[in-house]
């Protein structure tokens, strides 16, 4: 057996494993992680797109944080695949895996730092400020500098990539994950029912599929199952999937309406 193929061994046997993708076959791990990357990172940057639209449309500052917070979201899964390709490099494979969580992570909660805003701006339109709403106000602000703070501590306490200290920090950061999703899924569900619009329901299931991706690296996590990766790439394309159809659909019927006022 030769050096690297003893490195990828070693990697699969490794109870601290970073990247998932190393639980699959050595044969089909590559091929299998450029096409799922390739496929979460054009949805992801298409949902941005359409979210920058809607940004530039509706002037609503709030609005941004769903663009940006996309676009993060896809260099994460380029850096998951940047870690894979490094992965016999000791310090290049942790380091792209370190990025890649603080990216998702930060991704997430600015998705999340949206929609408290657009929760709030629904719910406090007209009200005067208080002083005891400050506190309310800080706390979005502290979750988004959580993703990049924790790993931060991390890094700077084990400068040199300890891999158990890196599978564990993955851990808790997909449990910050599944928390800020569980918050997006619970402010689209109060969004669903103030516009009563049973097509939205699918903003909630998408947020749910992406829920599902990080228990299921949850689960893999403890067990090293192939099969629970499996499902959370499944669930991560769906959940993206439904998401840029959700989008198309709003922005052609946007266009339409426009149109039609043209016309009229």
């Amino acid at each position: 057996m030769c050096g690297h193929e003893i490195i990828i061994a070693m990697a699969v046997l490794d109870p601290n494993v970073l990247n998932p993708f190393v639980l699959v076959s050595p044969a089909v791990a590559p091929a299998l992680a450029v096409a799922i990357t390739a496929i979460s990172v054009s949805l992801s940057l298409m949902i941005s797109r359409y979210f920058f639209k809607s940004y530039t449309f509706s002037g609503f500052g709030y609005l941004l944080g769903l663009p940006v917070g996309f676009a993060f979201l896809g260099a994460s899964f380029l850096f998951e695949l940047s870690s894979l390709m490094y992965r016999a490099d000791p310090l290049l494979y942790p380091a792209f895996f370190w990025i890649q969580m603080s990216l998702q992570s930060e991704a997430l909660a600015l998705i999340a730092l949206s929609y408290y805003y657009k929760s709030s701006d629904a719910s406090e339109s007209g009200k005067r400020v208080r002083a005891r709403d400050v506190l309310v106000t800080t706390l979005p602000l502290v979750m988004v500098a959580i993703p990049f703070l924790v790993p931060t501590f991390s890094l700077a306490s084990q400068p040199y990539f300890n891999y158990a200290g890196l599978a564990d920090l993955s851990f808790y950061m997909r449990i910050f994950n599944m928390a800020v999703i569980g918050y997006i899924f619970k402010s689209t569900i109060a969004s669903l029912v103030r516009a009563a619009n049973i097509k939205l329901l699918y903003v909630p299931a998408a947020f749910a599929l992406l829920w599902l991706e990080q228990y299921s690296l949850v689960l893999a996590y403890f067990d090293n199952s192939a099969i629970a990766f499996i499902g959370s790439a499944a669930a991560r394309m769906a959940g993206l999937a439904l998401f840029a159809y959700i989008m198309h659909s709003v922005t052609s019927r946007r266009k339409m309406e426009i149109e039609a006022r043209k016309a009229a």
